[in-house]
């Protein structure tokens, strides 16, 4: 394959030359000397990192796919995809699933305390206020 120069391999790439000089530095890419002493790259070394030049008539933009639009799973799409049924029972087993422990959840945030306060007992000859009780369920 072709080896140019480390500056015509940036410009054929749109990269600045310190781009391709640091990547030779740090063993990204491949250089070799030429006859002259210059740093040359083969143009395969380059297309194994950066893939195919923009310019080269052998570059391809890779089309984006199409995805068709979302709609909903219905009956009618199970029956079309049965490899897919185990899948599509699996994700409706973990909805379900997932609906469940969420109830839990809500139930073990708002569940009121199990064990009451202790209603604290007569001291024998004190008598029971208001201002004894409160304090006994304050110090709980």
């Amino acid at each position: 394959m072709a080896k140019l120069t480390i500056g015509r391999m940036a410009k054929l790439y749109g990269l600045h030359r310190s781009t391709v000089h640091e990547a030779v530095a740090k063993g990204r890419v491949t250089a070799g000397l030429d006859g002259k002493g210059q740093k040359v790259i083969d143009l395969s070394e380059m297309i194994r990192v950066y893939g195919e030049p923009e310019g080269s008539p052998l570059h391809r933009p890779t089309p984006a796919p199409t995805l068709p639009p979302y709609t909903s799973p219905t009956p009618e799409m199970d029956a079309l995809h049965p490899a897919l049924q185990p899948l599509v029972d699996e994700v409706r087993l973990l909805r379900a699933e997932i609906h469940e422990l969420r109830e839990s959840l809500r139930l073990i945030e708002h569940k009121p305390d199990s064990e009451p306060a202790p209603v604290p007992k007569p001291v024998p000859g004190e008598s029971i206020t208001w201002a004894n009780l409160i304090d006994a369920l304050d110090d709980h």
